[in-house]
């Protein structure tokens, strides 16, 4: 449905921009991904090929794997919003991520830019079609989540798609910059 076919209340009511209005949570965390993952295409598209290979002493992993890695977690943190929304309990503990993300490093270290711009845009296109979707409802569902060693719910953790992406945008600033 288009967006002016809408009646004024029920633009408002839906949280859509209407008469200066916050957009609805779902819309700005999807936006706030989009931004993210812009971000993150910028430094891959303006990364020498000299740093683009270099281990980021912050990370410990190449350059090139940091950022495959932001575009690979869209997909591993979706899954596990699939999960709280069944309210199913995320099972991953610190170290099994650790130990994971270690191996993905080792098996991401020489992708292309192109490549992970690529993974970036679909990924994140992706997620934030998902995140749009998302009912008021869903978002006050709830599951234990083993990394944060809580229950949580999906609307506490959506935020992290951008957070971590921010994150990781920051060691591989400063791998750039050393």
């Amino acid at each position: 449905m288009a967006l002016r076919s809408l009646k004024p209340q029920q633009r408002a009511r839906d949280g859509f921009v209407f008469g200066g209005l916050a957009m609805s949570k779902q819309e700005d965390t999807a936006v706030d991904l989009e931004k993210a993952s812009a971000e993150i295409v910028r430094f891959v598209e303006g990364c020498p090929d000299s740093v683009w290979h270099s281990v980021s002493r912050q990370d410990g992993r190449a350059v090139a794997a940091i950022a495959y890695h932001c575009a690979a977690g869209n997909d591993v943190a979706l899954g596990w919003v699939c999960q709280m929304l069944m309210t199913r309990p995320i099972r991953e503990t610190p170290e099994s991520h650790d130990a994971a993300n270690d191996a993905e490093g080792l098996h991401n270290s020489n992708r292309t830019k192109r490549d992970v711009a690529d993974a970036l845009q679909r990924t994140t296109e992706r997620t934030a079609h998902f995140l749009r979707s998302l009912t008021d409802e869903e978002l006050e569902r709830k599951a234990m989540h083993g990394l944060a060693g809580r229950e949580v719910s999906v609307g506490q953790f959506i935020g992290n798609f951008s957070r971590h992406m921010r994150d990781h945008l920051e060691s591989l600033n400063a791998t750039q910059k050393a």
